[in-house]
């Protein structure tokens, strides 16, 4: 069965170049570009893992984060940020996310993360 991945992140293009990219791997993958709507999504269906940008509209990925973590403890949850440094970035992590993938990053380093 295909492993499942949820990306949710307001660049149309980060969307575009993850979702090629994986669904040429052989992985089933979903989008959203509006946080609310991904949130919704990643708590109503299960994941393998759930791709998660820190800096968004509306609701942030620490706050989608840690709804998500509440609702589904065992959620793997990848952030990616272009400021690791972020004090977003630490508290996602402190609410459940497993780790921290900084912009651009190489899609290599995505699949290592599936794949653990």
């Amino acid at each position: 069965m295909k492993k499942r991945i949820l990306v949710i992140d307001d660049e149309e293009m980060i969307l575009n170049a993850i979702k090629l990219i994986l669904e040429d791997m052989g992985y089933s993958v979903n989008c959203f570009s509006n946080s609310e709507e991904g949130e919704k999504e990643a708590i109503a269906n299960d994941y393998d893992l759930i791709i998660l940008d820190l800096r968004m509209p509306k609701k942030n990925g620490a706050e989608i984060t840690k709804s998500i973590i509440e609702k589904k403890p065992n959620a793997k949850i990848l952030i990616l940020t272009a400021y690791p440094t972020d004090p977003l970035a630490k508290k996602a992590l402190d609410s459940g996310a497993k780790s921290l993938l900084k912009k651009p990053f190489e899609i290599s380093k995505i699949l290592d993360f599936i794949e653990k």
